[in-house]
């Protein structure tokens, strides 16, 4: 039984087919077997189904973004404050060479707090930074607005809002802003 006549009621599909006399091949159309209005209002039904369908699936994926982003904000938010009370925001600091190279660091790492002085030391570095592609660690933040802005500020460079105290305990680095290499650390 086709779509169509489900649609239509059976009684009318089957009629209309079936009063074809027996033994003869006779080719009819659907028009002619259900009639032009009735094929209209079957189009309309199948057209407004299909209207409906995707008016659904376009509302649940709205919010479905919409839990996704709650989701993602929610853990955002869970993440501040971020604190090292180990580490503390300090200018004018020189450069500190390493007894032996760090084992574990794949490259440069920039470490700052969200204090004015780490701010200004990052706009004043960002080319650099850029250039080798230098992974910032964010030790000193309250909250997801200030990550957000610093993030902009970042540029697009990878901003982690986590804790310094591995970095304290692993060298020593008591400060921030810093800049860490395999070999050292200093501003």
């Amino acid at each position: 039984m086709s779509l169509t006549c489900l649609l239509l009621g059976m009684p009318l599909c089957a009629n209309a087919l079936t009063e074809l006399p027996t033994g003869q091949l006779k080719t009819q159309t659907l028009v002619e077997a259900m009639g032009q209005d009735r094929i209209t209002e079957a189009q309309n039904v199948i057209r407004s189904q299909n209207m409906s369908d995707i008016a659904k699936k376009a509302n649940l994926d709205k919010h479905v973004k919409a839990d996704k982003q709650k989701l993602m904000d929610d853990a955002v938010a869970a993440i501040f404050p971020v604190v090292t009370p180990s580490m503390k925001p300090k200018s004018g600091m020189t450069y500190t060479k390493l007894e032996k190279p760090l084992d574990g660091l794949a490259g440069e790492l920039a470490v700052i707090g969200s204090d004015p002085y780490s701010l200004q030391w990052l706009n004043a570095n960002i080319q650099r930074f850029k250039r080798n592609n230098v992974a910032i660690m964010l030790v000193d933040v309250q909250t997801d607005q200030q990550y957000k802005r610093i993030l902009e500020q970042a540029q697009g460079l990878y901003v982690i809002p986590v804790s310094g105290q591995q970095i304290h305990s692993d060298v020593g680095l008591d400060y921030y802003p810093a800049y860490i290499t395999g070999m050292g650390y200093g501003q």
